[in-house]
């Protein structure tokens, strides 16, 4: 009898994940949505993709991915993550002035100097931009801010070798530019 229970219940559950994805689909259809890039970090060699989403007149989602690996022929591998929610002050999303306040998810790899670091940050931040319409679909945004981090990671001489995942020997907090860039954005609808 619990089996029969459960089993119903199971689907109970599934139908009810199944009507309201069907629902936020229905909410998507009729809203902005935005691909972007910040051209600072593809010259960096670090390629990143943004999707952006308008929720209201004047907010929106953004979520940012990045990675790279062996800048410039240095050992340097990072990857990340950062969610932001904007505040549109023109009135219009995805129009002119705006606010956004975010965080931001990293790990990475780099060897600088003669010092290979391993190890993760977490952090957020608020940053102040202007997008700049160039078409229909097409805009430009300059962007940049300040944010604080917390990271800890393992640090030891390059020459040093590791065999296994090294143990984090430092960490703390420390003050950062947060989303600093010049991103080029197709407005997809």
């Amino acid at each position: 009898m619990n089996i029969v229970k459960t089993a119903t219940r199971h689907n109970m559950r599934r139908l009810f994940l199944i009507a309201v994805l069907i629902m936020h689909c229905s909410f998507l259809k009729a809203q902005m949505l935005a691909l972007k890039t910040n051209a600072l970090m593809d010259a960096a060699l670090v390629p990143n993709i943004g999707l952006e989403l308008a929720t209201g007149n004047k907010t929106s989602l953004a979520a940012n991915g990045f990675a790279s690996w062996n800048i410039y022929g240095m050992k340097a591998k990072t990857y990340g993550f950062a969610p932001e929610f904007r505040y549109w002050l023109s009135g219009n999303t995805f129009s002119k002035l705006f606010v956004g306040i975010g965080a931001t998810m990293a790990h990475y790899d780099i060897a600088a100097r003669k010092t290979e670091y391993f190890g993760s940050a977490y952090g957020g931040g608020i940053n102040v931009g202007y997008n700049y319409w160039l078409s229909k679909h097409f805009s430009v945004e300059f962007h940049g801010g300040v944010g604080v981090y917390y990271y800890h990671h393992a640090s030891f001489p390059v020459t040093e070798v590791i065999n296994d995942i090294p143990k984090y020997n430092d960490s703390g907090w420390t003050l950062l530019p947060y989303q600093l860039g010049v991103s080029f954005v197709y407005v997809i609808k």
